[in-house]
């Protein structure tokens, strides 16, 4: 299974962040191969055109400390799913996702974007930056 976890650091010792858009570092966890690669969030944004990107890297699982609408609506999807970590690491993230014990969100955790002023939109002045750790 290929699962992105919204990060405090680039290791999976390091805590699952509070603000999936405002992680510090996504990582991706294959656990086909037990590996994993760190994406540093250089913006901590909202730039949701790249949660695309985690998608098309065959993304089947998504763990999250909160996520706001727009970026749930965009990764709950028919071949991707959102699940609920908190207060744990990486590893223990995986490690209860893969045996069964997160909870699978239905709904985003709030009720908006998490971040977002009054005259902000989506995608402005924000961005991920792709740099593999």
């Amino acid at each position: 299974m290929k699962i992105i976890i919204g990060s405090d650091g680039n290791t999976l010792e390091s805590q699952v962040s509070k603000r999936f858009g405002h992680a510090a570092y996504y990582i991706f966890y294959d656990s086909d191969t037990n590996s994993f690669e760190s994406y540093a969030n250089e913006e901590e944004g909202h730039n949701h055109e790249n949660l695309e990107k985690f998608l098309e890297m065959g993304t089947e699982a998504f763990i999250v400390g909160n996520i706001g609408p727009h970026a749930f609506e965009m990764i709950n999807t028919p071949r991707s799913s959102v699940y609920l970590a908190r207060k744990m690491s990486v590893k223990e993230a995986i490690e209860n996702l893969l045996s069964g014990k997160l909870e699978k969100l239905n709904e985003p955790t709030a009720k908006r974007c998490i971040g977002h002023g009054r005259n902000q939109g989506h995608g402005e002045g924000h961005g991920y930056g792709w740099r593999s750790h």
